[in-house]
């Protein structure tokens, strides 16, 4: 079963993501969001597309393996997602907003889990079989990734 602990630590991070992810950007100037800072980084208002884009392919991941026994789990590659759903030309406060919403209503839903229901599996086309916990851990994992990203940014810009 999985580790209570675990488990509380995984849903503060997921909490706390939306409202860093918005301190972050708010201290940048709106120049700053749309300015990489070096060759090779994104911006931080392209890493908040990628952000929207991450989770709009893995917390329905979550609710597949909740809802079904062992569903595949179909591998998509988040920059080729946000490219489509055109996050990039959304004001950041629009995307900001919306991802506060959805994942105020991910952390309920995961809150109201019972211990084993965080083992449910379903089966990733590359990864192999994933729980409940690995997933809401790899989005945990790539918010804080972005989320340095963005630190690393506003650095280098002067934020």
């Amino acid at each position: 079963m999985a580790d209570p602990n675990q488990i509380e630590h995984v849903l503060a991070r997921l909490a706390s993501a939306p409202a860093r992810l918005a301190s972050l950007l708010g201290k940048l100037e709106a120049a700053d969001a749309v300015a990489s800072a070096s060759p090779g980084e994104l911006s931080p208002a392209d890493v908040l597309a990628r952000v929207r884009a991450a989770n709009d392919i893995l917390v329905p991941r979550i609710l597949y393996v909740l809802v079904r026994d062992n569903p595949p789990l179909i591998g998509y590659e988040e920059g080729r997602w946000e490219e489509v759903m055109r996050y990039r030309t959304l004001p950041v406060s629009d995307s900001l907003q919306t991802l506060r919403l959805q994942r105020s209503e991910l952390v309920r839903a995961l809150k109201a889990l019972d211990p084993e229901e965080w083992d449910r599996a379903g089966t990733h086309e590359v990864r192999g079989p994933m729980t409940v916990l690995e997933i809401a851990d790899q989005i945990a994992g790539l918010e804080e990734d972005y989320l340095a990203q963005i630190e690393r940014a506003g650095g280098a810009l002067g934020g």
